[in-house]
């Protein structure tokens, strides 16, 4: 076992080391492609051309290199390849026009290939269940991509543009010498019989074109950002070609160290699953691309390289899942597909900066095609995943769900974050006095989201989770629309299933809910930067209110406006105190509230809110009334109670108000179940609940652990109505009884 781990190591290192140069001479193009568009004068859709040409046949030979490494194995085609791309990358330095440039650049892209071989060639060492995380590391090759790009001009600079590739090209020759020395083909390889059974593959199977789409989008958005945005950050924000790449291997790094993650991540809870929450927040981050700012593009794009890094690596956790035998053809394919997904991006930038002067609308379309595959993903991938899951046992199913909680909680935090960059227009508004709030909420943002995901995927939560969209699909998005309207207007709004049980606990409950909610609604937005307040240029006595640096609307000082909204949170604050008086009034009176209340369920909640409350009020009174006296006391005071009380919401009781609004589906269930078939008892004949909640019952209690199946003419426990459960429950103990005294 320990030879056979020895042996598995040595080859990923020997795949992955060939990988890394030959991503570092595919990179070289793009390293220089400043230099070349100086020295040959050329516009912004011919220098997008002259990065992308190697993309192309690094992406089309890719699937002729599978098939070779499925017939000829991985150590012969890899050496070959090797010293076949110390050629080009020799002639680029001594090319004298930009078509002779084009002709070598075309050559070079062979190094491109080197992805479909390597993969082949690794994976076999691996079992299944671990191809994910070697894949991962493999695909750290990348970084090859990233080293052209930052140390190529730094060499150049200190030994000259010819030096680097020709240095380059020793370097090729002197590996592919190693490599065949030391790599060995595994074993137990499984090879097609024929190039036609090959092609068979690509044609028959529908799936491997659907990985080939994920793989579009993820490898072709990585290979595109590396090559085109040294260019990109010199033409739109006139950074020095040191600086891009810099900042261009900055995101090849981070993408590259990714990857592995991404593979670790889909070994644990799957590859689709993984894509389910990378592809939406591409299309989130792809936006902040098309803002004409550093500090947004910025975000968008570090957040974009490590989603694109996450996602290659899923998808190659999938390839070998779903074609085991064929995987080095397949992976020709997907990865041809990925390099094509690199090699029209530039063009379009190109082009559109050429045409249009602007380069927001591919990153537009970039967000779109991200749309559209989360739900193919959804609709393809992700439902064979879950039915593989509920075949897993439980411990591995917790881990699982934590490790998915967590990646998601991560994910849409960061998304916050760069809605408070944007929102506060690149920090320009933002507060620094705030910060420390800002950092609470992004914690409580984390836990809340982390917390939500896990009860949200156990199983009878989970149930009313599918059922609600399955429902919405089947009667229709209007017809449901309405229904879960009516439902937030008298459960959410109105909370009118409260005033059934009293009165007094209908009015704590709006009191506390509506100052919360206007409290958030003010102080959110204002540490967020989403909301500031300036003078009128032209009279000081009225202010403008700026919703997300855009000025909203205006009014006077001294007014009943300037009273209502800047005492907003005293309001809030009144509201609060007055639920919690309701409150306390109920439990000190109310037998029943006095025998089962706690100390951390039931009065810490009230507590916090009362300290948070208490404090503002103070504030506005030191203000006011005293003349600032304390004030700086005070303020540290409020902070942290605000602080306690927001670290408590994704643990304590006030997690239930991100639980409430679950209910609407729950209503949508019980609506659909009461028009739909009936369970029929099966000892009374009488209907006693819907038929979709019963199959649920059956479905669900299994997997927390109660088993409720039957020998006989009935099948389940559950096929009886309540009724009829306490009668045979009867029956049953007095046969008991009358066997016992004979």
């Amino acid at each position: 076992m320990e030879h056979a781990e020895d042996s598995q190591k040595q080859h990923l290192f020997l795949g992955t080391v060939s990988f890394t140069v030959c991503f570092a001479a595919w990179g070289l193009i793009s390293a220089f492609a400043p230099h070349f568009r100086q020295l040959f004068h050329l516009s912004a859709t011919q220098t997008a051309f002259l990065v992308a040409v190697p993309v192309l046949l690094g992406s089309l030979a890719r699937i002729p290199m599978g098939m070779l490494t499925d017939r000829f194995g991985a150590r012969a085609v890899f050496t070959v390849l090797l010293f076949f791309v110390a050629v080009p990358v020799a002639l680029v330095p001594v090319t004298t026009g930009y078509r002779n440039l084009l002709v070598a650049a075309f050559l070079l892209g062979m190094a491109g290939s080197s992805f479909a071989v390597g993969v082949g060639y690794v994976s076999r060492w691996f079992s299944l269940e671990s191809q994910g995380s070697a894949l991962g590391v493999y695909g750290l090759g990348n970084i090859g991509q990233s080293a052209a790009v930052f140390l190529g001009p730094v060499v150049a600079a200190a030994y000259g543009f010819r030096s680097v590739y020709w240095g380059m090209s020793v370097v090729l020759l002197v590996w592919a010498g190693v490599f065949v020395a030391f790599a060995r083909n595994a074993p137990q390889t499984v090879r097609p019989k024929s190039v036609s059974e090959m092609l068979g593959v690509l044609g028959r199977e529908p799936l491997a074109w659907a990985l080939a789409a994920f793989y579009f989008l993820t490898f072709g958005g990585f290979v595109a950002f590396s090559i085109y945005l040294p260019t990109l950050l010199r033409d739109q924000f006139n950074l020095k070609p040191a600086d891009a790449g810099f900042r261009t291997a900055g995101f090849v790094v981070l993408a590259t160290l990714c990857r592995p993650l991404g593979g670790w991540l889909s070994d644990r809870i799957g590859g689709s699953r993984v894509l389910s929450w990378i592809l939406p927040a591409v299309a989130a981050f792809a936006l902040l691309l098309g803002v004409p700012s550093m500090l947004p593009f910025t975000v968008g794009a570090l957040g974009c390289a490590a989603l694109l890094g996450i996602g290659n690596g899923a998808v190659f956790q999938l390839v070998p899942r779903y074609f085991p035998t064929q995987r080095a053809t397949v992976t020709g394919l997907v990865g041809a597909m990925g390099g094509m997904g690199g090699f029209f991006p530039p063009l379009l930038l190109g082009m559109f900066r050429d045409r249009v002067g602007v380069v927001w609308p591919g990153f537009l379309l970039l967000s779109v095609v991200a749309c559209l595959l989360w739900w193919m993903n959804g609709r393809v991938f992700l439902p064979q995943e879950e039915a593989l899951s509920a075949k897993l046992p439980v411990e591995l199913t917790r881990t699982a769900d934590g490790i998915r909680a967590g990646a998601f909680a991560t994910l849409w935090t960061g998304v916050l974050i760069a809605a408070i960059v944007l929102g506060s227009r690149n920090l320009q508004n933002f507060d620094p006095a705030l910060v420390i709030y800002t950092f609470a909420i992004i914690f409580a943002t984390w836990g809340v989201i982390y917390h939500y995901t896990v009860w949200i995927r156990k199983p009878p939560t989970y149930v009313y989770w599918e059922r609600g969209w399955q429902l919405v699909r089947e009667r229709g998005v209007v017809r449901s629309l309405g229904r879960v309207v009516e439902s937030a207007a008298t459960h959410l709004v109105a909370q009118t299933f409260i005033a059934k049980r009293s009165r007094m606990r209908w009015a704590m409950h709006q009191l506390i809910f509506w100052g919360c909610l206007l409290a958030v609604a003010i102080t959110f937005p204002l540490v967020f930067g989403w909301i500031h307040f300036t003078s009128a240029p032209d009279d000081q006595m009225t202010y403008v209110t700026h919703l997300f640096g855009y000025p909203a609307f205006s009014f006077r000082l001294h007014t009943f406006t300037a009273l209502v909204l800047f005492h907003g949170l005293d309001i809030a604050a009144f509201l609060v105190l007055g639920g919690i008086g309701l409150s306390l009034w109920r439990r000190m009176r109310d037998e029943g509230a006095r025998a089962v209340q706690t100390l951390a369920m039931d009065f810490w909640p009230l507590i916090l809110l009362f300290a948070v409350s208490i404090t503002g009020l103070a504030l506005t009174v030191s203000q006011v009334w005293l003349g600032g006296s304390f004030y700086d006391f005070i303020a540290i005071l409020h902070a942290i109670t605000v602080i306690a009380a927001l670290l408590y919401l994704p643990f304590g009781k006030f997690f239930h108000i991100f639980q409430r609004p679950a209910q609407l589906g729950v209503k949508l269930y019980q609506q659909a179940g009461a028009e739909g078939e009936g369970a029929i008892c099966a000892r009374c004949g009488e209907r006693y609940a819907s038929r979709m909640h019963i199959d649920d019952l059956e479905r669900v209690l299994p997997q927390v652990g109660f088993n409720y199946s039957m020998s006989g003419p009935v099948s389940n426990w559950q096929e009886l109505c309540p009724a009829c459960k306490r009668k045979s429950i009867s029956l049953a103990q007095m046969r008991l009884k009358e066997e016992e005294n004979g």
